[in-house]
């Protein structure tokens, strides 16, 4: 092969390296399943009474909420557009574009310098190369595996160019440490491993030599009682500056979804679960086993023990098994009935409850919602269960509440 046609495949390489850096992003902000695929998942979950508690528990002062479903709606595509359109990934695909860029170009020339096949001589320092690859690697690698789970944000593309300029920086710094002929190699592998080990792998290495003493361990999050966060999770809410129950509870899940890329479901029922967690906190783990896992099912268990006697929404045997799991999660908590069905009362009737009770299960259009008790439908039980049960519950009258201690 000649020279020109070498220095030609070396330098078409490097364009399509460049492109694989910046195609994902653009790949899932113009795909259907990408960003239209979120936004159009939360506007199928706001119906006309959900987004007027959106908008009267989260912009009040705008008066929205005094407005009918079609100006409300339209309001909220525009003020999606401007909080979270597709213009606010302009700015960071501009700086990785361009930093990416010019790094590839960099590797390019020393590449062709190194085989003499360039038009000049210019050449990187190999540490600085194996470096800039490593980030490279994992940049890409990151992006590829965003663009499958749809978890793209501005904030990410920020810290994939954030990522190529410290990478030499990590590379000379960390090899200082290792033998002298695996510098360059160990320069490539630090690249590759995700910023946040970057940081820890140099704060062990920095307090060992200043001993200053190993890093504190932290702790297990507060989120981490909630049935469905975990670390991982609990440590992306952080991120995004939620740490307690109370501000989890109290956010507005249609920002918090797009700031930390969670399925807007997935965090309404997060918010669900803190909601009941604000009055019970560890112990939201022993209602589970009673159907109360979150607010959600709180006010669906209301509904059902206030229901009328001759309504058709829900049976006898509806209603006695939701008094015999209420019966049940008292005597689990070592509470009177009357107590917990109080308490109960006041996380039903929390505005944030309501609003996310209104989005729970909606379908259609949302232009018309059904005001059915959305109940789930309990199993036919032989009759010796309710018969045995019968005495305990009748000592739970409900609506009237409990009048007697739970044994």
């Amino acid at each position: 092969m000649q020279k020109t046609e070498l220095n030609v495949l070396i330098f078409s390489a490097g364009i399509l390296f460049w492109l694989l850096a910046i195609l994902p992003c653009l790949f899932y902000l113009f795909k259907t399943s990408g960003w239209a695929c979120r936004r159009r998942k939360i506007l199928a979950s706001l119906n006309a009474e959900a987004l007027k508690k959106y908008y009267s528990l989260y912009f009040p002062a705008d008066g929205i909420c005094q407005q009918d479903y079609a100006t409300s709606r339209a309001q909220f595509l525009k003020d999606f557009g401007r909080y979270y359109g597709r213009r606010h990934f302009i700015p960071p695909l501009l700086f990785l574009t361009l930093v990416s860029g010019v790094g590839i170009w960099g590797v390019v020339e020393t590449c062709a310098a190194w085989m003499a096949v360039g038009w000049g001589t210019y050449k990187l320092p190999e540490m600085v190369v194996s470096a800039f690859l490593g980030a490279y690697t994992w940049v890409v690698a990151d992006q590829l595996a965003r663009v499958r789970s749809r978890d793209f944000s501005p904030s990410n593309v920020y810290n994939a160019t954030y990522r190529f300029l410290i990478a030499v920086p990590f590379g000379y710094s960390l090899s200082v440490f290792a033998n002298k002929d695996f510098g360059v190699a160990l320069a490539f592998l630090i690249g590759t491993f995700p910023t946040a080990t970057l940081f820890t792998i140099a704060r062990r290495l920095g307090s060992q030599k200043l001993s200053l003493g190993d890093d504190p361990k932290t702790g297990e999050s507060d989120l981490e009682i909630l049935q469905n966060v975990g670390k991982t999770n609990a440590e992306r809410f952080a991120d995004e500056g939620i740490t307690t129950i109370a501000e989890l509870a109290w956010n507005d899940p249609i920002d918090l979804s797009i700031r930390t890329n969670f399925e807007f479901n997935y965090v309404v029922d997060c918010m669900s679960q803190a909601l009941l967690a604000v009055y019970f906190g560890t112990d939201i783990k022993k209602l589970a086993s009673f159907s109360l896992r979150g607010a959600q099912e709180t006010c669906s268990m209301l509904d059902t023990l206030d229901a009328d006697d001759k309504s058709d929404l829900v049976s006898t045997r509806q209603k006695q098994s939701a008094d015999q799991a209420l019966v049940g999660a008292a005597k689990a908590l070592n509470m009177e009935a009357q107590a917990l069905y109080y308490t109960l009362t006041c996380v039903r009737d929390d505005p944030y409850t309501q609003f996310i009770w209104n989005i729970w299960g909606i379908t259609g259009d949302g232009n018309d919602k059904q005001t059915t008790l959305r109940t789930c439908q309990t199993s036919k039980a032989p009759n010796q269960t309710a018969q045995s049960s019968a005495t305990e519950l009748k000592q739970v009258n409900m609506p009237a509440a409990a009048m007697t201690k739970s044994e």
